[in-house]
């Protein structure tokens, strides 16, 4: 290389893992910086060093340019990789960078500020003769001017935004009114400008992102295309390398404008210019997104090339690795973005800590990940968990190998939208390709169903299986797959025990007359099991010609959590160990409709109070705003009622199951 040493990586998580695997691959060093809730975190622990930010919000660690600044030249960096998110498009970081003679691992800070502002982007796609969609900046102290080109429906965005944060579709002028100062303080609040636009809706649209490379030599090249249309409110879920739907027609088209864009602001490093395609197949530049993208890797698997690595090669001077006519897409990749949140409770964030998982091992699967067993999940950040991204001969291939191994992730601790996505990858329209931007809320009733039912029969037999394993068997066993070699005291005679599944008492006959083989017997009909692979939480069960691996958690002497084709269980024994200390009953801690106690679903910060004491309210009043993992948690009345007591403040943190709000009944 030629004069990159060290560099500082300005992010966390599962990105900045992914550049400190670059880094060592090119021999440069890295800082990382951390908070102290994060001082075991595995990027933490990979950098060649690590420099603690303290505790506080996000303006006085990750979005605090002085001490970012500082910190690097303190540690001797000479270039700064901002990954994405936080102030990886913030023209001033970039310019703060330059001051200080560091190299900002990126575009320069005009670059940023004139692809950081939506409406100066559309402004020169416009110049640059490429489609763009009708749009105006909205005043905000009068968002409704008289005379307008615009037509409903239309989207309200944050001018300086990203990942669907402070976008609102409205429908009427009334919507637009009501929900401008909404998305104002969204994009307050996550990008430090208040600015919004709004834009022509284009209803049933693909979402097409080209990935372009440059260097600082004038070469610039593209990666072709991604398709990026399975959006949940607007946040990308489900990515794939190429967008096979385009004709060779359009995605020439496609192509060349987004290599114009690049050009014409001289582009340096990674970027991404979006699209959407109408049912027409007209195209509109949309926007263009001047950083690494969180989908980047599908494209890094169909063209074989690291772009991350290429970044730190621009920013040390270098000239692009490859040209345009050396870039050959070969198969297809889908990534799958996996987020701690609970799709039954309309997507609140799930910040429970992650007990287990079980990463699948296929060579075609990739992981990208920073949890670890017993993490912590950070409210203030992003609830993405990980990336599965699947690499294939084609799209057929790719979603089978996705819907394979996706069902043993099987994640204990957070509810994840791991089935929801499961249940996209099963749909006749996805798997045929017919798919729009709007496709998740044209099937929000289906993809949520598997969230809602109630247990699944089959799962039933192998949850009962793993209870028997682990808590009637004794563990001290030589090497062998016959249970019966390892039998406890229960041997001696058939025993009916009670088990507590999801808190409902099922009860089960034991079989040990028959050392032949482990059985059970439910609802007088005798089932046979054995256990084929065990490690220290996962577990494999075949019942009768069916197989399936289970993740498994002791809570203590008589409970455990499963995880069964990621759906999680919470199994209880009520006649085992009882005079254990640790086996007394915890008390109901969900909200008391009746007494009136309501509790915080989640862990997070109080943003709105919108009620005050002795207040009459109705059912479904909006009564407090929740902030928690970048999205904001409305707390609705259950039920007609009089405001009794208010327990917390505005800005309080509170913790799942914190008592909030105390109603009591009209009188």
């Amino acid at each position: 290389m030629a004069f990159l040493d060290k560099i500082l990586i300005a992010n966390r998580g599962e990105i900045a893992l992914r550049i400190i695997r670059s880094a060592k691959k090119l021999s440069i060093g890295t800082v990382v910086i951390y908070t102290e809730s994060e001082k075991e975190a595995d990027y933490v622990r990979l950098a060649d060093e690590a420099v603690n930010l303290g505790n506080g919000d996000l303006n006085s660690t990750f979005l605090n340019i002085d001490k970012i600044i500082q910190i690097a030249i303190s540690t001797g960096s000479k270039a700064i990789h901002p990954g994405y998110g936080f102030l990886s498009e913030n023209p001033m970081f970039a310019k703060a960078c330059e001051d200080q003679q560091i190299i900002f691992i990126g575009p320069n800070s005009e670059v940023l500020r004139i692809m950081g502002n939506k409406q100066t982007a559309k402004s020169l796609a416009t110049r640059l003769g490429i489609p763009v969609i009708f749009s105006r900046e909205i005043d905000l102290k009068s968002p409704d001017p008289d005379e307008d080109q615009l037509h409903f429906p239309a989207m309200i965005k944050a001018s300086y935004g990203g990942g669907g944060k402070g976008i609102e579709i409205v429908h009427n002028r009334d919507d637009l009114k009501r929900q401008v100062e909404k998305s104002a303080r969204t994009a307050l609040n996550y990008f430090g400008n208040g600015e919004l636009f709004i834009e022509q809706y284009i209803q049933n649209a693909r979402h097409v992102e080209v990935q372009l490379i440059g260097d600082n030599y004038n070469n610039i090249i593209h990666l072709y295309e991604r398709e990026c249309s399975i959006q949940r409110n607007h946040q990308k879920i489900i990515e794939e390398a190429p967008a096979i739907f385009l004709s060779l027609e359009l995605r020439s088209k496609i192509l060349d404008s987004a290599i114009k864009i690049g050009k014409a602001v001289n582009y340096s490093g990674a970027g991404t210019v979006e699209f959407l395609i109408d049912e027409a197949e007209n195209y509109y530049f949309l926007e263009m997104n001047p950083r690494i993208q969180v989908e980047h890797v599908v494209t890094e698997e169909v063209t074989g090339i690291d772009i991350v690595s290429e970044q730190i090669r621009i920013a040390s001077g270098l000239s692009l690795s490859i040209s345009q006519d050396e870039v050959i897409i070969k198969g297809h990749a889908i990534e799958l973005r996996i987020y701690a949140e609970d799709p039954s409770q309309n997507f609140t964030p799930s910040s429970f800590p992650v007990i287990s998982v079980n990463f699948p091992k296929q060579s075609n699967l990739r992981i990208e990940t920073d949890i670890t067993c017993n993490q912590q999940i950070m409210t203030q950040f992003d609830p993405l968990l990980l990336k599965v991204i699947a690499a294939g001969k084609d799209r057929e291939s790719a979603i089978k190998l996705l819907r394979t191994e996706i069902k043993n992730l099987n994640i204990i601790g957070p509810e994840t939208n791991t089935r929801y996505l499961e249940a996209i990858l099963s749909h006749p329209e996805y798997k045929q390709n017919n798919i729009t931007v709007e496709f998740c809320k044209d099937n929000h009733k289906l993809l949520i169903d598997n969230y809602i039912k109630q247990l699944n029969p089959d799962h039933l037999h192998f949850l009962i299986a793993l209870s028997i394993e682990k808590f009637y068997f004794t563990h001290v066993r030589p090497e062998t797959s016959d249970p019966w070699k390892y039998l406890g005291y229960w041997r001696v005679t058939d025993q009916i025990i009670r088990l507590g599944i999801n808190g409902k008492l099922v009860s089960v006959e034991i079989c040990l007359r028959d050392t032949a083989k482990a059985a059970y017997i439910l609802n007088g009909t005798k089932h046979w099991f054995k256990i084929v692979n065990e490690s220290k939480s996962q577990i494999g069960i075949m019942i009768g010609a069916n197989t399936k691996q289970l993740s498994f958690s002791i809570e203590n002497q008589n409970s455990m959590l499963i995880s069964c084709e990621n759906q999680q269980h919470k199994i209880s024994f009520p006649g085992l160990l009882r005079s254990y200390p640790e086996t007394i009953a915890s008390s109901d801690n969900t909200s008391d409709i009746e007494t009136g106690e309501i509790k915080s679903p989640l862990h997070g910060r109080i943003l709105e109070i919108n009620v005050k004491k002795n207040q009459f309210i109705k059912k479904g009043d909006l009564m407090m705003i929740i902030e928690a993992m970048k999205s904001e948690n409305r707390i609705l009345s259950p039920k007609d009622a009089k405001v009794k007591k208010i327990a917390v403040n505005v800005g309080a943190q509170v913790t799942d199951q914190m008592p909030l709000i105390y109603l009591e009944d009209k009188l």
